[in-house]
């Protein structure tokens, strides 16, 4: 396992100016900007670089490890007051996730030799947010209203180190730090996968999907290259999505990547051949997801093999 011991430098962060959000009965409005830190009276964080009322936490673990009873499947945390479920807060504090202070930093850790609990549609584990984009208006506790579709800009920035990765013979240490995924979809819109220290980020796309969580034959994912970005430096990514396209950056030692892809316009992938997002991607519902979601199943020969990121910012905006 590698590992090293962080010093992080004093950050401007880039907050997300407070606003109302309106109606979203049909999750159509997206004409706000999410407030950054208008937390609970009790949850304030003036300094934090992401709103945590704006997700809900996905653990490495299974319901019935956590809470005692639930099923098999992965626990939340979720920040309100729902049957069965802690709430998530800027004071939450377990192996998996955790804030630092001085400064403010959220670490999403995942021990790659522990028996876990994965999601629907998945084989990994993960320390992951899933946004709730109307949490200020519905109820958070169901996930069916609180996704957005592509009627302005939405856009997810974050800042980040790596701060372990795993170091085992013969398997890549693959994590997706950043997602776009539709609303009950099982083909993900954009996953941003770092594969170590010599190769770059990679986006991968679906240029098609199927509806209802169904696998789809003719799917075809693709790959697009960003920046290299090493661990145990900080660096960016953004990923932007409106009715024009898809645009992906990285700035990692102030050089910036950007790759934008159109709608229904051909794009050459990593693999030589060309691909396009169908226009059928616009008429469904989205949300964003950040933290770590490693791409290795565990196993108990991976001891002290750990995945360990820490965000500075995890800023949402929708306009």
């Amino acid at each position: 396992m590698k590992a090293f011991k962080l010093k992080w430098l004093t950050l401007t962060t880039v907050l997300a100016l407070s606003a109302c959000g309106g109606s979203s009965t049909d999750g159509q409005d997206v004409s706000d900007t999410l407030p950054n830190n208008s937390g609970s009276e009790s949850d304030d964080c003036n300094d934090c670089g992401w709103n945590i009322n704006q997700w809900k936490l996905t653990l490495p673990v299974s319901q019935d490890d956590y809470y005692g009873t639930g099923g098999s499947s992965a626990a939340e945390l979720i920040p309100a007051e729902c049957s069965g479920k802690e709430t998530l807060t800027n004071d939450t504090s377990l192996e998996y996730f955790w804030r630092e202070t001085s400064p403010d930093i959220l670490h999403f850790k995942v021990n790659l030799d522990e028996v876990g609990a994965t999601t629907d549609n998945s084989s990994y584990v993960r320390s992951e947010l899933r946004e709730l984009r109307y949490f200020d208006t519905e109820n958070r506790c169901s996930s069916s209203h609180q996704n957005w579709f592509i009627t302005g800009e939405h856009q997810l920035s974050a800042r980040l180190i790596i701060a372990q990765y795993p170091s085992i013979i013969g398997v890549a240490p693959k994590v997706v730090l950043g997602q776009v995924h539709g609303y009950e979809i099982k083909q993900a819109l954009v996953k941003l996968l770092w594969e170590g220290d010599d190769k770059p980020v990679r986006v991968i796309l679906n240029d098609s999907f199927a509806q209802d969580n169904q696998t789809c034959s003719d799917c075809q994912p693709f790959s697009i290259n960003l920046g290299v970005a090493k661990a145990y430096e900080q660096w960016q990514y953004r990923i932007s999505v409106n009715k024009q396209g898809i645009e992906l950056q990285t700035s990692v030692a102030g050089v910036d990547t950007i790759k934008t892809l159109k709608w229904g316009e051909a794009v050459l992938a990593n693999d030589g051949n060309y691909y396009s997002l169908s226009k059928n991607w616009l008429n469904e519902s989205y949300y964003f997801k950040a933290g770590i979601y490693p791409q290795i199943i565990v196993d108990s020969a991976y001891s002290n093999q750990v995945f360990e990121v820490g965000f500075s910012e995890i800023t949402v905006t929708h306009q």
